[in-house]
């Protein structure tokens, strides 16, 4: 054999020895990388499913209509609901700004106008002298914070997809209110004007039928306290005056117009 041959014999064998080398270290390589990933470690696992919330994750809510910083105005009406001696269709209106989707401010303003309900009506046909003592709300003017952490959405008959909030109103304000008096039996009853300041939760849901345009379904309650006087003392006398607590709870139903 010639010497030429005998050398590219050799540097063949060499070079198979060093493709078998290489392939045979990629494989390991590759083999160790596979079995590394497939390991699970169950009790890291566990730890993150048991764990406190992670503040990496959170919830994705698609709101369609939005309210953040957003002003709004809402005409309402309705009835006064819980008052034993008097009736009233309190009308009103009011007007806020939302901060956010959850928090804003209020300003709202109800005429109740009430009047003696029938059965004080009844009670005066029979005998004017056992009337009641009672007082008659004028109107209310209060200052609110709003809270609205539900959103929500819903199927209307397979047709439409409806879109609300539900949320809660605090806030301070005036009430004003007549005092009842009849001086004389027999005599016309006299009203007497009084003002008091007031505590007030409620409960609003908003219905959207737009971004700019939704119902809106409120229930207030009032609190405060009222200087009550004998239906039959004089009127120009305070003998007899007492005050008592009271809660006027209105149920109204409004629209209300949001800005873009």
């Amino acid at each position: 054999m010639k010497k030429n041959q005998i050398s590219k014999l050799q540097l063949l064998a060499v070079a198979t020895m060093m493709l078998f080398t290489a392939q045979h270290a990629f494989a390991q390589s590759a083999s160790g990388t596979v079995r590394s990933s497939d390991k699970v470690d169950l009790k890291k696992l566990e730890d993150k499913y048991w764990g406190a919330k992670d503040e990496e994750y959170g919830v994705i809510q698609n709101r369609t209509y939005s309210k953040a910083q957003k002003f709004y105005g809402s005409l309402v009406w309705g009835t006064l609901i819980n008052d034993p001696f008097a009736q009233a269709k309190p009308v009103g209106a009011m007007l806020g700004y939302y901060f956010s989707e959850d928090f804003g401010m209020e300003l709202s303003y109800l005429n109740h106008d009430a009047k003696r309900n029938e059965s004080v009506e009844e009670l005066n046909k029979i005998d004017n002298s056992v009337n009641p003592n009672y007082n008659l709300v004028k109107n209310s003017m209060t200052a609110s914070l709003t809270y609205t952490p539900f959103y929500a959405k819903m199927a209307f008959m397979n047709k439409a997809i409806l879109y609300f909030d539900m949320g809660f109103t605090a806030g301070v304000g005036v009430t004003t209110y007549d005092q009842v008096t009849n001086p004389t039996l027999g005599a016309t009853e006299n009203f007497n004007s009084k003002t008091a300041p007031h505590f007030e939760l409620g409960f609003m849901q908003q219905l959207f039928v737009s971004k700019n345009v939704a119902f809106r379904l409120d229930l207030k309650n009032t609190f405060y306290s009222q200087k009550v006087v004998p239906y039959q003392t004089n009127f120009n006398t305070t003998t007899g005056e007492e005050t008592k607590s009271a809660n006027d709870t209105t149920l109204t139903f409004g629209i209300t117009l949001f800005t873009n």
